[in-house]
């Protein structure tokens, strides 16, 4: 999929100074722990759980892999590799147990002696309709990008999530396959099978090879894509030789499939690729209309269409779609799964003794680094990552006001915005390699200078061919690892650095950085302590519109950062408070002094003079005011954004220096939480459950940084006050908002309102 980027995870090959070598990704040879396996008539899937990753934090990995059932041999040889690893002994936890594995499909019978001779483990088969539906409900609380509707006209469309279960159920599952099955579920472990029918792909797959002698499925959806079913069927046009309006059909609507063929009248020429088509046409359009029938009559509104035949073929998915539309009159939408292919093995899989839900509640992240190709997915467009674990299970912010969409710009959509992006982020990565080269991001002179504090130069070559080349694949399939957003593109910058073994990059530069921006810290203080209130709290919004241009991440600033000609002061005289709808500092300033706060959240940005001495002095004087405030920062590095552990020694430190400081720490009216947040942007969905408590009694929220408050989160809206301090640092951004670069954002909405 990626050129010389090993698909199966295992090496990326990178040229270092003219010779070739192998970086073996770390994370890729971790414990196996939990194995599930889906083998039907066509496709064998594999889905498994690893855990002990080297450099991550939290949990386990889930991990997807599809063989051709007529080369069993080879997914059996795989799976026997993942039994070895699940015998690697883990120290900390004593022998491991021996593997089960959980089977499912219909070859899960067929083929359990077989399995349990050649793997030597025990065979678990698992009811394969509540294997589908456990997989279902499980994918789409959990991939943000899981569902989305289909037609040739608008292309794909990605549906917002599900978290609550109200939200989730009732539904429909329409599992096509040979045959077709029709499951109702209303809650977790709760289906029935309400109907089917035997016209389905097997129909399809025979009746075609019989038509016209085509044996590879796979040749069949090529076929139809160049066929024209108007000269095998019969339309209404040919009978009517216009629309029959009185009844609401088109003149272009299938009267009679095939019925074109005897009628000699109608002189129709037509080719295999025409029969292929119209039988295409005849078994979607019936299954969408049993669907849309029992729909209505088990009073559902949500249509899951799943199973082989679909396999995400563009004709097939958009038929189906039509059908829908068509029967309900506009009113019910097909719902397509992008992991629809894995379905069956992931809810066995989740049915096992160990499963990795059955411990605790969890959430995962879909991780694109090491992407595979999408089970039986003949578009060549899908791609899955991996799913990695959270420690926790990440809950939605209680201020945030629905319904929510965190991204402010659809990438996708915006070709301008995507060319844009996709070429900066590639040229960044290329400048990190050479800011490492130059040992721009290495420990200061004055700084004892170990191995943990380079950057492998080796290793940010290979993150920046592996980045690089996931950029043009998105830059040629832009909806490949789902919705494309510069949140997801930013967070898959972080997900390749770690999957190469970097997990902070500039790990030394915000040491360096924070070292300088505390020895300023007293002064910075002293010069807004003397000012009135009113004048206090502009000089300090200006501090913390100021600090955020200390940002790593804004290639427009590497030269300054690198040379060290950036200061407060400097920053300042770059910043403009324009253009004025987006800044009214002012209104801030009054509320403060009007009515104060009780309790203030702040997402904290990079870590440095941003964190020192922008957002530090401001929470200072709003702890000053009477509000308690809590800090979020970062789970994990990103970037230089500052991380919890981080900042929680930071705000140590301040409070040596400042009695102010000290007595809200003491008093514990200044607190520090991670966010949950492993990449730049801040997903208001997703939180560490501890800072979503800490965050129960907020009437005030505020989003420090361009990642968090423009490129995520300028359109949310909240049920209490919000405040938005940025800079436009890039031009892509700036545009995106008809701002100038170096533009502020500092923006004050009162609860429930609009910043429009």
């Amino acid at each position: 999929m990626f050129g010389s980027i090993n698909s199966s995870g295992a090496v990326i090959d990178c040229i270092a100074e003219g010779s070739a070598y192998d970086i073996v990704l770390p994370n890729q040879t971790e414990r196996v722990q939990n194995i599930a396996v889906d083998i039907g008539g066509s496709l064998a899937k594999v889905v498994y759980y690893t855990t002990a990753a080297v450099g991550r934090q939290g949990g386990g990995r889930l991990h997807f892999k599809a063989f051709e059932t007529d080369h069993l041999d080879l997914c059996i040889e795989f799976m026997c590799g993942l039994v070895d690893r699940s015998r690697i002994r883990d120290p900390t936890d004593g022998p491991p147990a021996e593997p089960v594995i959980m089977a499912t499909g219909g070859g899960a019978h067929r083929f359990g002696a077989e399995l349990r001779s050649r793997l030597g483990v025990e065979i678990r088969v698992v009811d394969e309709m509540e294997s589908l539906t456990a997989g279902l409900n499980f994918l789409m609380r959990e991939v943000a990008d899981e569902v989305f509707t289909y037609s040739e006209a608008r292309g794909q469309k990605f549906v917002s999530p599900v978290s609550e279960a109200e939200d989730l159920f009732p539904y429909m599952l329409v599992n096509i396959g040979s045959g077709v099955s029709i499951l109702k579920v209303t809650g977790e472990g709760q289906y029935e099978r309400i109907s089917g029918t035997s016209l389905g792909g097997g129909t399809f797959w025979g009746l075609l090879h019989e038509l016209t002698g085509v044996t590879s499925f796979d040749a069949m959806l090529e076929t139809t894509k160049s066929g024209d079913n108007t000269k095998v069927d019969m339309m209404v046009g040919d009978i009517y030789g216009t629309n029959y309006d009185k009844i609401g059909l088109k003149a272009t609507n299938i009267a009679a499939t095939m019925g074109g063929v005897y009628r000699k009248g109608l002189d129709k020429q037509y080719s295999d690729a025409d029969i292929a088509r119209s039988l295409l046409y005849m078994v979607s359009n019936n299954i969408g209309q049993i669907a849309y029938l029992n729909a209505q009559l088990h009073g559902i509104r949500r249509i899951y269409f799943g199973g082989y035949f679909i396999r995400g073929h563009p004709l097939t998915m958009h038929t189906l779609s039509y059908a829908i539309d068509f029967w309900s009159k506009g009113m019910i939408s097909a719902l397509f799964l992008r992991h629809e292919g894995y379905l069956g093995a992931t809810g066995a899989l989740l049915r096992g003794e160990a499963a990795p839900t059955r411990r605790r509640a969890c959430s995962f992240t879909e991780n694109f680094s090491v992407a595979e190709p999408a089970a039986g997915d003949s578009s060549g467009v899908s791609a899955l990552g991996m799913l990695d674990q959270q420690a926790d299970r990440l809950e939605r912010l209680p201020q945030l006001a629905l319904p929510y969409v965190p991204d402010t710009v659809d990438l996708a959509a915006d070709e301008g915005q995507r060319l844009a992006w996709l070429a900066a982020l590639e040229r960044s990565a290329h400048e990190l390699v050479a800011l490492v080269e130059r040992g721009a991001l290495d420990a200061g002179s004055s700084d004892h200078v170990g191995t943990e504090d380079r950057v492998d130069a080796g290793r940010i070559r290979a993150f920046s061919i592996l980045y690089a080349r996931h950029l043009q694949r998105l830059g040629a399939q832009p909806l490949a690892y789902g919705a494309l957003t510069v949140r997801g593109i930013l967070g898959l910058r972080e997900q390749c650095l770690r999957e190469v073994g970097l997990g902070d990059v500039f790990a030394a530069v915000k040491r360096r950085e924070t070292k300088a921006a505390l020895a300023a810290l007293p002064q910075c203080v002293a010069q807004t302590d003397v000012l009135a209130e009113r004048e206090r709290l502009l000089a300090l919004l200006g501090n913390a519109l100021a600090g955020n241009m200390f940002d790593w991440g804004a290639s427009e600033l590497h030269g300054a950062l690198a040379s060290g000609a950036l200061d407060l002061a400097a920053a300042r005289e770059r910043i403009s408070y324009s253009p004025q709808r987006l800044n009214n500092p002012g209104a801030f300033a009054d509320r403060v002094i009007a009515q104060g706060y009780k309790r203030v959240l702040v997402f904290v940005d990079n870590s440095g003079a941003d964190v020192v001495l922008g957002v530090l002095p401001l929470a200072r004087v709003l702890t000053q005011t009477g509000a308690t405030v809590v800090l979020a920062a970062n789970s994990r590095p990103a970037l230089n954004d500052v991380t919890e552990g981080e900042l929680k020694d930071i705000v140590a430190e301040a409070a040596l220096v400042d009695e102010s400081l000290a007595a809200a720490v003491d008093e514990e009216r200044l607190l520090v939480c991670a966010s949950g947040s492993a990449g730049p942007c801040v997903d208001l969905r997703r939180l560490d459950p501890r800072l979503v408590a800490l965050a129960q009694a907020a009437d005030l929220v505020i989003l420090v940084g361009m990642a968090r408050a423009i490129v995520s989160n300028y359109h949310a809206r909240f049920t209490c006050d919000s405040l938005r301090i940025a800079v436009f640092k890039n031009k892509m951004t700036a545009d995106a908002a008809g701002a100038n670069v170096f533009d502020s954002l500092c923006l004050y909405v009162p609860g429930g309102g609009s910043k429009e």
